[in-house]
């Protein structure tokens, strides 16, 4: 009995931390869900009237399937599991091909498109509203000007498209939108539109053409 006291007592005052941390993931997955179907209805006129629901849409959905994985990999952290953390993020990055630190801040009530190619930095911190495509990256960086090191903050309902990447102690303001294939390195203030540049276009030069011209060398 006095062998098992301190083990037991031990088990007693972690409880209260493995509570909070699963009514956290609950509430966390249930919010996530409830701002996916809100952007469905404002977006995606092909979802509004398909049946949904928590359980329906964790299998269908890849990328809210994704998103409730790294709650769990953060209820790991927070409960404090020894090595829990780093397994769940090992499967993340093995079965959806993202690489997300369990210490990176994740609002509840965000949305995650597709799910695939996702790399989030463990000083990142995205807010509730905002919207992740595929293949986006929230990295670790310096400032060129200050030297100061950290990730992106994501404001309230900013969305970031897919393959941009924004690296170091930047700032999205809340409801910007930052395009595909952007990179940025610098802070943007709230209700900003980032785009890349337009791709160049030209004519194609026929391959017969090419050939006689070589040819004729």
């Amino acid at each position: 009995m006095g062998a098992n006291g301190p083990r037991r007592r031990e088990t007693v005052s972690s409880l209260p931390k493995l509570r909070r941390a699963w009514r956290e993931m609950i509430n966390a997955v249930r919010e996530d869900h409830a701002m996916m179907r809100h952007y469905d209805q404002k977006y995606a006129a092909e979802s509004r009237d398909q049946p949904s629901g928590l359980a329906r849409d964790l299998v269908s959905r890849i990328g809210f399937q994704m998103l409730a994985a790294c709650r769990a990999m953060r209820f790991c952290a927070d409960a404090e599991i020894p090595l829990a953390p780093r397994l769940a993020s090992r499967l993340i990055r093995h079965v959806y091909a993202s690489d997300i630190h369990w210490e990176a801040e994740l609002e509840p009530g965000i949305v995650v498109v597709h799910g695939m190619g996702l790399a989030v930095s463990r000083a990142a911190r995205v807010h509730r509203g905002v919207i992740l495509f595929q293949n986006v990256t929230l990295g670790m960086g310096t400032d060129p000007v200050s030297r100061s090191v950290g990730a992106p903050v994501i404001e309230h309902g900013a969305h970031v498209g897919a393959g941009s990447t924004l690296i170091g102690p930047i700032t999205v303001g809340a409801r910007s939108k930052i395009t595909a294939n952007c990179l940025l390195r610098t802070s943007v203030p709230r209700d900003s539109l980032v785009e890349a540049p337009a791709p160049t276009v030209s004519v194609r030069a026929r391959r017969e053409s090419q050939t006689r011209s070589e040819a004729d060398t």
